[in-house]
């Protein structure tokens, strides 16, 4: 990684990082915004954003992986999906929601969505694909014991 860190950033309203990263060919910008709302100052959205770099090939493809944890008392699960805990499947169309509640927020939800008309996923020629299109949403879901959170592959 060639560098990375805040461009601007306020704690009350949110900010922009910038994650610099040669080897992949690729810049990721985060932007971060909180507004007004809820039982707790607010809610957060964030938008992530790759431009690829200079040097990059005609045909860089990318992948951004979303990670959500809950760790202690809570539950997190995939709104309206037919997916059971662990299953992986064939992946989820358009938008998913992601329904969560703990002792600290109350309910809340996570939603991941596709972005604008302009987002386009390119074509796929490799076999993989069949296994695991990467134009859809895939969930996985793991129950880990507190003493082993760390260990969480």
């Amino acid at each position: 990684m060639a560098g990375y860190g805040w461009d601007e950033y306020d704690v009350r309203t949110g900010g922009r990082q910038s994650i610099h990263d040669p080897a992949n060919s690729l810049d990721l910008t985060t932007e971060f915004v909180k507004f007004p709302g809820g039982q707790h100052g607010g809610s957060w959205g964030v938008r992530i954003k790759g431009t690829p770099r200079d040097n990059a090939g005609s045909d860089l493809k990318t992948t951004i992986v979303f990670y959500a944890g809950m760790e202690g008392l809570g539950s997190l699960e995939v709104a309206g999906a037919d997916v059971a805990p662990g299953e992986v499947g064939m992946g989820l169309d358009g938008d998913v929601r992601i329904k969560g509640q703990s002792n600290e927020l109350g309910d809340f939800t996570i939603d991941i969505t596709t972005g604008p008309d302009t987002n386009v996923h390119p074509t796929h020629q490799h076999p993989a694909y069949q296994d695991k299109p990467l134009d859809k949403t895939i969930v996985h879901s793991v129950q880990v014991p507190e003493e082993a959170l760390w260990q969480t592959k």
